[in-house]
């Protein structure tokens, strides 16, 4: 998660009273040392205030460690059962969609968990260079694509937003990744599509990443199609 797209998320939470959020089931929440120290503003920005509003912060991951309350996997059935229990208001779906192969099956689990007036807050990659965690299917909706993806749920807000970095900023940190960029050029024989991808990080030098956010309330009634954008989708941020 980057700084700006956590800046982008509280002030959404903002909007929305304790009672309204608590608990907060955190999908894909990673370890608290990766919250607190490798991305200290996920814990400065997002959960440490929560839990000051007296918000419940439940961490979910398919994989054990240090500050995971939960260890599941929302697509395996018996897990999706174990994860009702807790009852959740409101879930974090941050930068989860573009790795998995079923996307609209998650969609649909985390509207079906927080139930009738549940919020949903969502991040992905909009433009952004593939990565494994450990697949990468290249999903990278705009906010219209993500309001179909959870159709059935109200698009609250929904913005590209322009995280202020990019691949030129790994590459001052660490010059030797472009000079191998660069010298990749030359030999696409050694893969085509890893060539291509490789290629396609030259394309981050001049432009930043960007991130698609967009909040979902689950309405009384749930319908079978998402509610008409207008207005709700908005320029970006930065």
């Amino acid at each position: 998660m980057f700084r700006r797209e956590a800046s982008w998320l509280a002030r959404r939470l903002d909007a929305h009273s304790a009672i309204e959020l608590s608990p907060v089931l955190n999908i894909g929440s990673s370890t608290r040392g990766f919250r607190e120290k490798d991305q200290p503003w996920i814990q400065d920005e997002l959960i440490g205030p929560l839990e000051a509003r007296g918000v419940k912060v439940i961490h979910l991951d398919f994989r054990d460690g240090d500050g995971i309350d939960i260890r599941a996997d929302m697509l395996n059935d018996a897990d999706f059962e174990r994860i009702k229990a807790l009852d959740p208001k409101s879930i974090f779906c941050c930068n989860m969609l573009e790795h998995v192969l079923e996307p609209k099956k998650l969609a649909d689990r985390c509207r079906d968990l927080v139930g009738p007036g549940g919020l949903i807050f969502v991040t992905v990659p909009h433009s952004y260079p593939f990565h494994r965690d450990p697949i990468d299917t290249l999903y990278r909706p705009a906010p219209a694509a993500l309001a179909q993806l959870f159709g059935g749920a109200r698009l609250l807000h929904g913005e590209i937003i322009d995280v202020g970095v990019s691949f030129r900023d790994e590459a001052k940190k660490r010059p030797l990744i472009l000079f191998r960029q660069f010298s990749r050029f030359f030999i696409p024989f050694l893969g085509w599509a890893k060539w291509k991808r490789s290629m396609g990080k030259l394309y981050w030098l001049f432009h930043n990443y960007e991130v698609t956010g967009a909040v979902f309330q689950v309405p009384a009634e749930t319908q079978s199609a998402s509610q008409p954008i207008g207005n709700q989708l908005r320029t970006p941020l930065y």
